[in-house]
């Protein structure tokens, strides 16, 4: 980056994570020696360009998290009913100039992801690390009959990490009050800016379902997080 602004690092494990089952919450469950989170979290602290931490958990779960090891200021905050409020609430919980969120869940965040991201902040509002889709894509009605059909050559799957200018993304977030959006990208389309998406990798993966667990397990083993 060439002009220096300060960083909050977002980190969001507030979600219901019903989806996965049981009685903890996924991203504290252990995966490689520690906790799903506990990856991101530690790739945020270390990045060089990040200068604070914001960490977003459910009521009761405080606890919860390691933070004995971090060396960065860091904030624990409870997220909001939904994914928006959630971040919304880390928003308020911080004045830096720019924002970098990552799910709780998605445990193989990479340097240069966060890096990538930032960098793209000098001439856009706001980015995201997202991969080609493999599949064609299917838009469908309600009753899953198909409406229409994604051209896959501009057809992407979103992933974290997600970085933006924390002035528009809030702005955002304060005029459109009467919208979900499962990633802040929607935030600001629906305020007609610009968002770049950056090319991630296929083992960026989000833990969901148990499924997903076992993926994770075979990517940590054989591919590196360096």
């Amino acid at each position: 980056m060439h002009l220096r602004k300060t960083v909050a690092g977002i980190l969001l494990a507030g979600g219901s994570a019903t989806r996965f089952g049981g009685s903890v919450n996924k991203v504290y469950l252990p995966l490689g020696g520690k906790s799903i989170i506990s990856y991101s979290l530690d790739a945020l602290d270390s990045h060089p360009e990040i200068d604070e931490l914001i960490i977003v958990v459910r009521e009761g779960e405080e606890q919860m998290i390691n933070t004995d090891r971090l060396r960065k200021p860091f904030k624990v905050i409870h997220g909001g009913s939904s994914r928006r409020g959630s971040v919304l609430n880390a928003l308020m919980a911080t004045d830096a100039d720019y924002v970098v969120i990552q799910d709780g869940a998605r445990p193989f965040l990479k340097e240069y992801y966060i890096t990538d991201c930032l960098n793209a902040l000098e001439d856009y509002p706001g980015t995201t690390i997202a991969v080609r889709s493999k599949d064609t894509v299917k838009i469908a009605y309600e009753n899953q009959l198909v409406a229409r059909t994604t051209v896959r050559t501009n057809t992407w799957l979103v992933q974290t990490p997600q970085a933006f200018r924390r002035s528009d993304l809030l702005s955002a977030h304060l005029e459109y009050t009467g919208i979900e959006a499962t990633d802040d990208c929607m935030m600001l389309e629906k305020f007609r800016k610009d968002v770049l998406l950056i090319s991630g990798e296929d083992t960026n993966i989000k833990i969901t379902t148990k499924s997903d667990f076992a993926l994770a397990e075979f990517i940590l083993k054989d591919y590196p997080l360096s």
